[in-house]
């Protein structure tokens, strides 16, 4: 989601356990389908260079990690990371503390308590 002056809103993730950037369904879309090909790409790599998967995770760049950062200007983020940066995965803000809620489903804010009422 991005802001009013076009720069991409960060919200905080419970899996990273810091502020992410999270795609917005048009992004998603541009996106997953690269998610299955880094996979693939890290595995060649290991195979191409004899290396473990430490060293393949860090010396190949996937195009779904430089998709990701053209998107959202954040380096270094991992293929398995991205999964759950789908924005349409998570719930709605909370109006009282702007954190996503954990899921579409979700009644109550995990970081301030706030709860959804039943109209909502």
């Amino acid at each position: 989601m991005k802001n009013s002056t076009g720069i991409m809103k960060k919200y905080y993730c419970w899996k990273c356990e810091k502020l992410m950037p999270f795609l917005e369904e048009n992004e998603w879309e541009q996106i997953s389908s690269l998610l299955e090909d880094a996979v693939k790409a890290i595995k060649n790599y290991r195979a191409k260079h004899s290396c473990d998967l430490h060293t393949a995770r860090e010396n190949c760049k996937p195009e779904a990690m430089r998709k990701f950062e053209e998107f959202t200007g954040m380096k270094g983020v991992q293929f398995e990371v991205i999964y759950h940066h789908r924005l349409s995965d998570w719930g709605q803000e909370c109006p009282n503390c702007n954190h996503l809620l954990r899921t579409s489903k979700a009644k109550l804010c995990a970081n301030c308590g706030w709860k959804v009422k039943k109209s909502e």
